[in-house]
């Protein structure tokens, strides 16, 4: 089964117009609505600024039906420890049964460095970020109090109210030692920016790699996850224009090193149309992103995710509704997700 989710993108739009629109995209027919985890945006010209706690308690309480969770959540102890976040996803599950998933990763430093002035390196981010997702799992399942002695985190807790259902973990990977570490650790990866033919030939084994280490197969995974940077626009150029603005998300050192948006922003600048229309999808109908998306589930993604750039979202539930999700999920097939079932 392939499902579809789409992340409003809330550094990009407005928090209340998402909230807003949520329950159109749901009645378009995606299955899940994810969130990033953004103190800053990735461009400072038409930037926004929200919470991730009380944004995916708005999204849930305005849908009914769609899973809803943050992508991704760095649980590494600089700006969320993992018992918090452990705590925060238990509540939502608690008020909203079977419909909340957890995306973790290993943050950045728009959003890290610049809150705390800490960043220590990708080894001991990932580090921090498998011993977390394993206490969060402690969290979620210890019958009593526990110490949890670690070598980043020292906790002593219990957790009254367990969530009721079981949720879905899924680990942000954007190389094969990360897609591997997803198969150990979560139910589920998700990369941004990786063509298809490389999700096949390296994303895919390494995650399985991983997998059958923790004595799972990744055919159990309904997580095998594209994050799809999307443009639309009926206007070929407007589209365009949605993007130029996120180039920033091919720089690679946005990630690890540039804190400022306005510095992000000048970079993508230097990035060309082509190199935009090769890493996103940028369309002016919905043919055009049915051809994306096909790349991608032909390479073996079974859960394909819009990330939302066009410069009118509320153009996207429409072409969505009477075009891309109809046509993709009589072909391919799809169901209802629910969080419980989705996680195995």
């Amino acid at each position: 089964m392939i499902t579809f989710g789409i992340s409003p993108e809330c550094l990009c739009h407005d928090v209340r117009d998402n909230v807003r629109r949520v329950r159109d995209l749901e009645e378009a027919g995606f299955d899940y609505i994810w969130e990033g985890d953004h103190t800053l945006p990735w461009q400072h010209s038409s930037g926004h600024s929200a919470g991730i706690w009380a944004t995916l308690s708005a999204f849930l309480a305005n849908t009914e039906r769609a899973v809803v969770g943050p992508m991704v959540i760095p649980p590494i102890g600089i700006r969320h420890q993992p018992v918090d976040v452990a705590i925060e996803i238990a509540t939502l599950e608690l008020l909203y049964p079977g419909r909340v998933a957890l995306g973790v990763g290993t943050g950045e430093a728009m959003n890290e460095k610049t809150t705390t002035g800490f960043w220590p390196p990708l080894r001991e981010r990932i580090e921090r970020l498998l011993e977390g997702v394993e206490l969060i799992k402690r969290c979620w399942s210890e019958p009593d109090y526990f110490h949890h002695k670690g070598k980043h985190f020292q906790s002593f807790f219990y957790l009254y109210q367990k969530p009721t259902t079981e949720i879905p973990i899924i680990c942000a990977a954007g190389g094969p030692k990360m897609a591997r570490n997803a198969g150990l650790i979560a139910d589920g990866y998700v990369s941004v920016g990786i063509p298809p033919d490389v999700h096949r030939t390296v994303m895919l084994p390494a995650f399985a790699d991983g997998r059958q280490e923790s004595e799972r197969t990744a055919e159990e995974s309904r997580f095998k996850s594209a994050w799809v940077s999307t443009s639309y626009h009926p206007n070929a150029e407007r589209a365009l224009d949605g993007a130029r603005v996120y180039g920033g998300l091919l720089i690679p050192e946005a990630y690890a090193s540039i804190e400022d948006p306005r510095v992000i922003e000048q970079r993508a600048l230097l990035v060309g149309d082509e190199a935009m229309r090769a890493a996103f999808c940028i369309a002016s109908s919905g043919e055009e992103i049915i051809a994306q998306f096909e790349r991608f589930i032909e390479a073996g993604c079974n859960h394909i995710i819009w990330a939302d750039m066009s410069p009118d979202p509320s153009l996207v539930a429409e072409v969505c509704r009477n075009e891309v999700l109809p046509f993709l999920k009589s072909k391919y097939g799809s169901e209802v997700a629910s969080a419980t079932s989705a996680a195995h």
